[in-house]
């Protein structure tokens, strides 16, 4: 029965859920990442526990293999990362996040060929194979280190987007090598130019066709999530279908289904904020975290199955623990010079420049991980030097995910990129006050008073209140303790980080409800991003920076021609377009403005913190709604055609908003058919979309 091929995936895929489970529930308790410890754990289950199993003796033959990790694994697990990218911070970075991608995953494997080739004795392009494959860097377990630690969202944008793209041309230069050394007679026909030349020319093809295949891909899913606004379940299954889909279609057509899949993910995530209510927009956000959590576990367990795979490591250790220690240092050396290279001369050119900081975790956060234990596996058996590549591989992926992986954390604190002390000692005062008040609140109000023992509620009533007490007067001392202290600026600027935050979200509702423009709602985002970085830099926002700038050389442009043809018809479509796209920044500002105003107010009170100390934020944002009111009532403004358009579209939007919101109210009370009701939402969705065509051909 065990010899059926679909009997033998079926326990190979049982086997591993159920030691991902336990691995879960083991590594709670340990102060190990979760990654690192399912390495571990795979390789303890491979080694010590299936041969002693019977019914897990089948599984060998199956295991380890790189289809499953490149065909099965791979594709959601790339999918996951690129619909949950920031990619406001991605495009803004795309510069050294492409550089890092493409010239670094060159220059490290090329770096690591020739140093590997003289150290060891072996000829270059088995020697550039290798530099190939280890080049592309996994930094899943850096990036829950990030998360957890809270480092800034810049920071974490050039680790992940470098990983989403590094795969594609790490993938292309191993293939390229590999087929250099499969045909020995073009090899020795073809210069190094030559090679250069037709590894650039298969990188571009290859870029170009998986961006092209993941594009028709994501419009497609955009198509379908458009007709299906409220289906979670469509959205669930066309989403998983597309990741394996366009990665299977680049793969076969030759191009780089990796490129696809993050392309295609990309226009999945604008898809989903364009066309999902906020509802189905978080399902699906879970349901992707779920994908990820299950593809990074499985694929983590196999890098430990494929270590314990590999009986003999004698071969690398021929030259002694110095031949160990010189491979670790020239990949380090091949990370260190790409790195620190990029950054320096993107420095030199932009006033965005990124910290010696920044650039140091980039270095050091670059692991090794599932891909370059794919590649490794996929080379043929007959290939002379096969052992030594898959010992050296080895020794890479065991060193970065202990060593590095382990170390990043310390290496975040000392560098002073994550949270320090104090602001973790406020989080937990506050999370403490906040969950005593809501206790006491809840008992304040419960349906139990006169029903149960009286004098059993009043002593818990007592008992919250005396903690809530004793909580306020520890926040106080808190306060003053680090007024005068170095990290007080540190402190302060939680509530600059909180205001950005809670004025995004309203920016999002008001995106929801359909009350400001797609493009505007990009327009905010993109400012809320620039300050975002600005308040994680350790500067305050600028107060000029109450309305987006956009593009300088555009505006430039636009303000050029208009100047040179001021009743030309496109001239005049343009100012219309620029008043009306001021007239909904200018609403959504003041709306936002006021009530992170009326929000901060709450928040002082609640942390019992001297509105003094936070006057900076409150003058920002009373500055912010001054200045649109003042635009709003300009004499200019509130009488003309443009702003009767946009009161008439946003008092029709804001009808339809409290209709949706009335018959959600109703299916989730289960008050009606659920099919009516969902047919009522549909319809009135599609007058929202009728209506705003006139608005949006306006803009």
């Amino acid at each position: 029965m065990y010899e059926n091929l679909i009997i033998a995936n079926e326990i190979i895929i049982i086997s591993l859920l159920l030691v991902a489970i336990s691995a879960s529930l083991i590594l709670r308790h340990l102060k190990l990442p979760y990654t690192i410890g399912l390495v571990i754990i795979g390789f303890i289950f491979a080694e010590f526990i299936v041969p002693h199993i019977t019914a897990l003796k089948t599984i060998g033959p199956y295991l380890p293999a790189d289809e499953i990790i490149l065909y099965i694994f791979l594709p959601p697990l790339i999918f996951e990362s690129a619909i949950s990218l920031n990619t406001r911070l991605f495009s803004r970075n795309i510069i050294p996040i492409l550089s890092l991608a493409i010239f670094g995953v060159v220059i490290s494997g090329c770096i690591i060929g020739y140093m590997v080739s003289w150290y060891f004795a072996i000829p270059l392009l088995f020697a550039l194979l290798f530099g190939a494959l280890i080049s592309s860097t996994d930094p899943v377990a850096v990036i829950s280190i990030f998360k957890e630690i809270g480092v800034p969202k810049r920071l974490q944008s050039f680790v992940e987007g470098e990983s989403l793209l590094n795969d594609a041309a790490s993938i292309i230069m191993f293939q390229l090598v590999l087929f250099l050394i499969a045909e020995p007679i073009i090899k020795n026909e073809m210069s190094m130019l030559d090679t250069s030349f037709l590894f650039i020319n298969n990188l571009s093809i290859s870029f170009i066709g998986g961006m092209s295949i993941g594009i028709i891909g994501g419009l497609i899913l955009r198509m379908i999530m458009k007709r299906t606004p409220l289906y979670s379940h469509v959205h669930h299954t066309i989403t998983l279908v597309a990741a394996y889909l366009v990665y299977l279609i680049g793969d076969e057509s030759g191009f780089s289904g990796v490129i696809a899949v993050v392309a295609c993910g990309i226009l999945a995530a604008r898809a989903s904020s364009d066309w999902m209510g906020p509802d189905q927009r978080e399902e699906l956000t879970m349901f992707w975290e779920y994908i990820g959590y299950l593809a990074n576990s499985l694929i983590f367990l196999l890098v430990g199955i494929t270590i314990a795979s590999i009986k003999d490591l004698s071969v690398l250790l021929k030259g002694g623990i110095l031949g160990v220690l010189f491979l670790v240092i020239v990949v380090l050396v091949a990370r260190f010079i790409p790195v620190f290279s990029i950054f320096g001369i993107y420095n030199v050119f932009t006033k965005n420049r990124v910290s010696l900081s920044y650039q140091t975790l980039c270095f050091w956060g670059g692991l090794r991980g599932a891909v370059a234990i794919a590649l490794v596996l996929s080379i043929p058996p007959s290939l002379p030097f096969r052992g030594l590549i898959m010992a050296f591989t080895v020794t890479i992926v065991l060193f970065t995910i202990f060593v590095q992986g382990i170390t990043i954390g310390p290496l975040i604190r000392i560098l002073g990129l994550g949270q320090s002390k104090e602001v973790n000692r406020f989080h937990n005062l506050f999370a403490d006050l906040f969950t005593a008040r809501a206790a006491g609140s809840a008992i304040e109000s419960s349906a139990l008073n006169g029903v149960i023992n009286q004098t059993i509620l009043d002593e818990c009533k007592r008992e919250y209140s005396g903690n809530i007490r004793k909580l306020e007067e520890s926040l106080m001392k808190f306060w003053e303790e680090i007024h005068q202290g170095p990290h007080h600026i540190t402190v302060i600027r939680l509530f600059w980080s909180e205001a950005l935050r809670y004025e995004q979200k309203l920016y999002r509702r008001l995106y929801d409800d359909r009350l400001i423009l797609p493009l505007v709602y990009s327009e905010l985002q993109d400012i809320c991003t620039v300050r975002e970085e600005s308040i994680q830099s350790g500067k305050y926002p600028d107060d000029d920076l109450v309305y987006p700038s956009g593009s300088r050389l555009y505006k430039k442009l636009i303000d050029t021609f208009l100047y040179s043809f001021p009743d030309n018809r496109i001239s005049v479509n343009i100012r219309k377009r620029r008043e009306i796209r001021r007239i909904f920044i200018a609403i959504a500002t003041a709306i936002a403005a006021n009530a992170t105003i009326r929000y901060l107010e709450r928040l002082s009170s609640g942390t019992c913190i001297d509105t003094n100390e936070i006057s900076d934020i409150f003058h920002y944002y009373q500055k912010m709604e001054d200045k649109s009111m003042s635009y709003l009532q300009s004499e200019s403004v509130i009488c003309s055609e443009n702003m009767v358009k946009v009161s008439r579209y946003l008092a029709g939007r804001t009808a339809g908003s409290g209709i949706i919101s009335v018959l959600r109210q109703y299916l989730d009370e289960g008050i009606t058919d659920e099919k009516n009701v969902m047919l009522r939402i549909n319809q009135v969705i599609r007058e929202k979309m009728k209506a705003g065509k006139e608005i949006y051909s306006e803009y």
